[in-house]
């Protein structure tokens, strides 16, 4: 099942990179990603307005908050920084696909924080 991630903010970040990154972020409470360790390949959907795409996501572990960068493969011209939908649905960990959550789609937003609520 996927983790879904309304109206989330993409940012430039600036700082060092891990390999593959565009330079372009997603920051997620940790609590929602806690299974996965640094370096995590995560796949899934990016909306925004009117344009999706497939991509994946780098996992940078934090605190309180982890970092996803997006791809440099998957990042392009029609994207840009603001607010986006995502649909994430399964990790590449040390050489194997899981699924990021198995029993129900989780759904989180800014405005909800670090609350966890199943799909409407």
């Amino acid at each position: 099942m996927p983790l879904i991630l309304e109206n989330f903010l993409i940012r430039k970040k600036d700082d060092p990179l891990p390999a593959g990154s565009s330079g372009y972020v997603v920051r997620v409470p940790s609590v929602f990603l806690f299974m996965l360790s640094d370096g995590a390949e995560i796949r899934g959907e990016l909306k925004q307005g009117t344009e999706e795409q497939e991509l994946t996501l780098i996992l940078e572990k934090g605190t309180c908050e982890d970092v996803l960068h997006i791809s440099a493969r998957h990042w392009n011209d029609t994207f840009a920084e603001g607010r986006a939908d995502f649909r994430l649905t399964e990790a590449s960990q040390n050489g194997k696909m899981i699924p990021l959550y198995e029993k129900r789609e989780v759904v989180t937003s800014p405005a909800q924080a670090c609350k966890i609520s199943s799909k409407r």
